[in-house]
């Protein structure tokens, strides 16, 4: 397995404990697994203190061996039950605190109540805006996994690409590429950080069923094949001449590649190949217009007006109440991170950036057709990470 490098770790801990500062803050009691496997190395079950200056210090509640083999943080120690959270961090100094920082976007209310109650502040902030904003702007050895999760997603595409055939099941394609994935090494899982949103791995969408929605905050879901997960692939079978959209997504060491693609067994109707066009005209002119300094909402608007002169706005990201109000997000430990290309989020592109845009279509009875590929923001624009080919991709009939 591969560490994530002692250097890169010490540099996010300056860089955070910077941000600390700045705020005055005394320090940040992190408690949630991405944002602690971020600061430290390792995923182990633990609270993470982060001091405005000094070593930070973690406190394992589970496997503090391996969080010792897996980070190089100097202070790792047992804490033996939340409840010595108080009494641990006086051990090592840190007797009174004016104001710590907290994950408030993630951290359970009955954990909030009890900090209350075991750790006394004068004040608690949220740091979790802050902990993304410093997320976004990828290092050279993340910007090396986005890489490697590509490889696997080309590998991918292009294996499926001989296997689909019309009379399968979206679940028969779906477990292929599940095969396919883990062979290459995905580890497993996907995350995501907003509240109550899950995905799976990929979802594999035929017809009709890449237009009925779901409760994930994306322009399609898909049936899947029970209410209990209500997105995916289901036991439809695949038929001649109707889209198939397939949006593929993989980690490595943590970090994730997030791919869509259209196949079609024949061919597809001139609206949704004049539907999958104006989706590679808007990747081709953001990837010209999207440079440092360009605001995430003007590249949301140049995208929905490409769809309005094609006389798809209604169709655009979605349809009807399901319709989707972003083009674009950030991917990195999470799939849903910072920054997002919607008319809401103010925030201007800044170099090392990444970011899945994936413009897509759909219609409803139809199906979804589009593209979604990830992109580096360099300093003269955009550079893409992704593979394949931006085309339909034909399968035998």
């Amino acid at each position: 397995m591969e560490n994530i490098p002692e250097n890169e770790i010490h540099e996010r801990i300056a860089r955070f404990q910077s941000i600390l500062s700045k705020k005055n803050l005394d320090g940040a009691l992190l408690m949630q697994n991405v944002d602690i496997y971020y600061f430290s190395g390792t995923l182990q079950s633990s609270i993470l203190f982060i001091p405005r200056e000094g070593n930070p210090l973690f406190m394992s509640l589970k496997n503090k061996e391996r969080a010792r083999a897996e980070s190089p943080i100097r202070n790792i120690i047992s804490l033996n039950g939340k409840k010595k959270v108080a009494e641990t961090l006086k051990d090592f100094g840190y007797k009174k605190f004016h104001k710590l920082g907290i994950e408030m976007d993630v951290l359970p209310a009955n954990l909030y109540l009890w900090l209350n109650q075991h750790l006394k502040t004068d004040l608690w902030e949220n740091i979790s805006s802050d902990i993304l904003r410093l997320r976004m702007i990828k290092s050279d050895y993340e910007i090396d996994q986005f890489r490697k999760a590509s490889q696997i997603l080309r590998t991918g595409f292009l294996e499926i690409q001989e296997f689909i055939r019309p009379g399968m099941t979206e679940l028969e394609v779906d477990g292929r590429l599940a095969n396919i994935a883990r062979r290459e090494g995905h580890m497993g899982i996907l995350r995501m950080r907003g509240w109550n949103q899950e995905i799976t791995y990929a979802h594999v969408l035929s017809g009709e069923s890449g237009a009925i929605p779901t409760f994930l905050n994306s322009p399609h879901g898909g049936a899947g094949n029970t209410p209990a997960m209500a997105q995916g692939a289901g036991f439809r079978k695949i038929k001649e001449n109707e889209p198939i959209g397939i949006d593929f997504g993989v980690a490595v060491n943590g970090y994730i590649g997030d791919q869509f693609r259209t196949y079609v067994a024949g061919n597809l109707s001139k609206k949704l190949e004049k539907a999958h066009e104006c989706s590679k005209d808007i990747l081709e002119t953001l990837s010209r217009e999207a440079k440092p300094g360009t605001k995430c909402p003007d590249l949301f608007e140049i995208a929905r007006k490409i769809a309005e002169q094609e006389g798809l706005e209604k169709y655009f990201m979605g349809h009807g109440e399901s319709q989707a109000k972003f083009v674009g997000h950030g991917i990195g430990l999470e799939i849903d991170e910072y920054p997002v290309i919607t008319p809401g989020f103010d925030i201007a592109l800044k170099e090392s950036m990444v970011m899945a845009i994936e413009p897509k279509f759909v219609f409803p009875g139809e199906g979804v057709v589009g593209l979604e590929d990830d992109y580096i923001v360099t300093d003269s624009g955009l550079e893409r990470i992704t593979l394949t080919d931006q085309k339909i991709m034909q399968v035998a009939k």
